[in-house]
């Protein structure tokens, strides 16, 4: 065995500061899961096992979580023990030179060892009547980090490993990640009512058998990438139950699924267009905030693996210092309305340290435009959806709205949505008091003062739509209605 010294501190960086958020190692070792069993499979198809899957066992009364898949395991090697240099191999990895490997930094194996008192891991290869272990220990490192020093110790201070006779059936084959006596962080975890919720739409999972779209996603998928999405798929179970992606045909909506096929284009040195994959995404006649319970936002997925959250495309957008669309709020309000995913597959992104969004690099700036122009249709629509369907503001609302439902959608069918947006308009119209801006700014005012709001910030918005400074118009209708809402009724 090899012995070397350690910085804790680095050892700190690579765990608290990287993985904020303690749900995320569920998503680190699911992943080394299925990075692994790829690895291994390949294109090989006798090697692919009939129900490969991850098994996850939370044990609440004595705060231990197993994690286990039914993979290959590491195999031995005649040169080099394997596992144990992949144990302690750390912020190091040979996934990068592997084509279709989700995660590639090496770090992410670490990411509950400060939140235990101990993380184990357990590798039995197939034909080997001998499994190996390799221990952290959580709570030694803590206490030796407590010591306020900048600590370079030696790894085996913090570490143990051994092997141990296999009594099961000598080809079984798995790989076990065990978090034993997990703290409050992990705790406080399950304690919250959505933290399953969370882990739907964090890992890397199938869609349900019930969402019978999902055949035309990926044929979508296929048609257009020339490769299968079940690569980047894992059956996870928790407590005998299966994980799903949280979708369901209740999802929906008028629009039904529409598609964007993703390129990165050619460029002025001469690079080609390249693929990079889809976007799926459904929306209402109006872009409006989703029931609380049911899924919402574009999930962005690198190889099925998430970026970020349900507002990333707002956020990537807003950073955008060429393309000034509106305020990162408004952004994040067009997402609450829509439901959707952008599945990625391009080598050349690369995900950043923290893992919560691409590296800022020239791939990435040019998925920027793309969702800076995606988010610049939503907006559109949005307004001109509401517009339109309250006669607001303009005599022109129809055309505004068809042409934006047209460039929102790369594919429709205009008549169905059209005809129940006129519904919609029509049981606004017949409602003789409904004031749609009004009882949005303020909806405590008398009828009267609401009549007189509603022509007063039309008139607004047509002057400063003829001036070209439509983002004045919104200062000053925000300010008029804040002013309105602080003055004391006599």
């Amino acid at each position: 065995m090899v012995d070397f010294t350690i910085s804790f501190r680095l050892l700190e960086t690579l765990t608290f500061a990287l993985y904020e958020d303690p749900i995320v190692f569920f998503r680190e070792y699911v992943q080394n899961s299925l990075d692994a069993y790829n690895a291994k499979v390949g294109n090989n198809e006798e090697k692919r096992l009939d129900d490969f899957y991850v098994d996850i066992k939370i044990d609440k009364d004595n705060k231990n979580i197993e994690i286990k898949d039914n993979g290959y395991g590491i195999e031995e090697d005649q040169e080099e023990d394997q596992f144990y240099k992949k144990m302690i191999d750390i912020g190091t990895s040979d996934k990068h030179n592997i084509k279709d490997q989700i995660g590639f930094r090496g770090i992410g194996r670490l990411s509950a060892m400060p939140l235990c008192k101990e993380l184990v891991f357990e590798n039995k290869p197939e034909g080997k009547d001998k499994c190996q272990i390799f221990k952290w220990y959580g709570e030694k490192f803590l206490n030796l980090l407590n010591k306020g020093e900048d600590i370079n110790a030696s790894i085996e201070q913090i570490t143990e490993y051994y092997s141990e006779d296999y009594n099961g059936d000598i080809d079984d084959h798995y790989f076990k990640v065990t978090i034993r006596k997990y703290g409050v962080a992990i705790k406080g975890l399950f304690n919250k009512e959505n933290h399953i919720k969370r882990l739907c739409t964090l890992l890397p999972l199938r869609y349900s058998p019930s969402f019978t779209v999902q055949e035309e996603i990926k044929g979508k998928y296929l048609d257009f990438m020339g490769g299968n999405l079940d690569k980047f798929e894992c059956k996870v179970v928790l407590d005998g139950d299966e994980l799903y992606k949280p979708y369901a045909n209740e999802d929906i909506l008028p629009s039904g699924i529409v598609f964007w096929n993703l390129k990165i284009p050619s460029d002025e040195e001469g690079a080609r267009s390249e693929k990079i994959g889809i976007l799926w995404f459904t929306f209402g006649h109006l872009i409006k905030k989703r029931e609380k319970e049911r899924p919402y936002g574009i999930l962005v997925r690198s190889k099925n693996m998430l970026m970020g959250d349900e507002y990333s495309l707002a956020i990537d957008a807003d950073r955008s210092s060429s393309e000034y669309i509106t305020t990162l709020g408004e952004l994040s309000q067009a997402l609450n309305g829509v439901c959707g995913e952008m599945l990625i597959k391009y080598e050349d992104l690369n995900d950043n340290a923290k893992r919560d969004w691409f590296r800022i690099d020239d791939k990435s700036i040019k998925l920027r435009h793309i969702i800076v122009e995606f988010m610049r249709r939503l907006h559109e629509y949005r307004y001109a959806a509401s517009d339109y369907v309250n006669k607001k503001l303009k005599d022109n609302t129809e055309r505004r709205y068809i042409e934006a439902l047209r460039n929102l959608k790369s594919s429709y069918d205009l008549d169905t949505l059209i005809t129940d947006m006129k519904r919609l308009r029509e049981e606004t119209e017949a409602s003789q008091e409904s004031f749609f801006i009004a009882n949005e700014d303020i909806p405590s005012e008398s009828v009267t003062i609401k009549r007189f709001y509603e022509r007063l910030i039309q008139c607004l918005y047509n002057y400063y739509e003829e001036k070209g400074e439509i983002f004045e118009f919104g200062k000053i209708r925000k300010y008029i209605k804040n002013y309105l809402k602080k003055e004391p009724k006599s």
